[in-house]
C-alpha cells in the first residue's frame, strides 16, 4: 500500500503505543505527544487511516490498529531499525541515527529493504535490544547470519558485515579483513585464507558471518 510519510509515522507510533500496552486503546493525546503534533492533526490522520481500514477509530476514546495496519506498521518499523543498524553498527556513525533513519526510511523501496536486510544478515534485534519485526519478512536461502563469536570451532561462512567500533579499528586494520571473505572459526579467533588470527572477544562480536551459498 502506498503510504505518505505522515501516515507511516502515525502507524509506527501507534505500534509503539501498542507495544507499551497491548491491551490499551491508544489515546489521541498520547499519539499527539509521541508525534510531537497537536491533537487536531492526529484526529485528521485517524479519519484518513480509518478510511483506509488501517486503524479502528473509537469515538471519545482513541484508536487501535487493524490487522492490516498492524502488519504495515511492523514493516515500517523494521525498515527504520535496519537503517539505524546500517548507520550505527556498520558505518559507525556517532550521531542521532534514529532521526537520520526517519528522514530516509520513507524513500527506501521494498527491494532495497530486502537487500539491506540480507546484507545485514537478517538481524534479530538492535544493539540496544529493540526487536526487529518479522511480519512479512522474506529470508532468502542461507538464513539468518550470526556473530563470529556464536559459531563453533571449525564452522565456516562468508563475512557479511562488520560492526565498526572505535576500539576495534586498529585490530581490524591490522588484519585487513574484507567483506565477502571466507572465514573459519577457530578456538582463538578465526582463519581467513591461510592465516590464523587471534581475535578479541569484542572483535568476534563485531564480525557478522553468513552461510556460504
Amino acid at each position: 500500500m502506498d503510504l505518505s510519510k505522515g501516515e507511516e509515522s502515525y502507524l509506527k507510533r501507534a505500534l509503539e503505543a501498542f507495544e507499551d500496552d497491548p491491551s490499551a486503546i491508544v489515546k489521541t493525546s498520547d499519539l499527539a505527544k509521541r508525534l510531537e503534533v497537536n491533537p487536531a492533526s492526529v484526529t485528521e490522520m485517524i479519519k484518513k487511516l480509518a478510511g483506509r481500514n488501517l486503524i479502528t477509530h473509537i469515538p471519545y476514546r482513541g484508536s487501535r490498529l487493524t490487522s492490516e495496519g498492524f502488519d504495515l506498521a511492523n514493516k515500517v518499523k523494521r525498515r527504520q531499525l535496519l537503517i539505524e543498524i546500517l548507520f550505527s553498527d556498520v558505518a559507525g556513525l556517532q550521531t542521532d541515527v534514529t532521526s537520520l533513519a526517519a528522514k530516509i526510511e520513507h524513500h527506501m523501496d521494498e527491494e532495497s529493504e530486502k537487500a539491506l536486510d540480507a546484507a545485514l544478515g537478517y538481524p534479530l534485534e538492535t544493539l540496544d535490544g529493540r526487536k526487529i519485526p518479522d511480519i512479512g519478512r522474506q529470508i532468502t536461502e542461507g538464513g539468518v547470519a550470526r556473530k563470529l563469536i556464536e559459531m563453533s570451532d571449525g564452522m565456516t561462512g562468508k563475512i557479511g558485515s562488520i560492526k565498526l567500533k572505535d576500539h576495534n579499528l586498529d585490530e581490524f586494520s591490522a588484519i585487513g579483513i574484507q567483506l565477502g571473505e571466507i572465514i573459519e572459526r577457530t578456538l582463538e579467533g578465526a582463519k581467513i585464507g591461510e592465516v590464523n588470527h587471534k581475535l578479541s572477544t569484542s572483535m568476534m562480536e563485531s564480525i557478522i558471518v553468513k552461510a556460504v551459498d
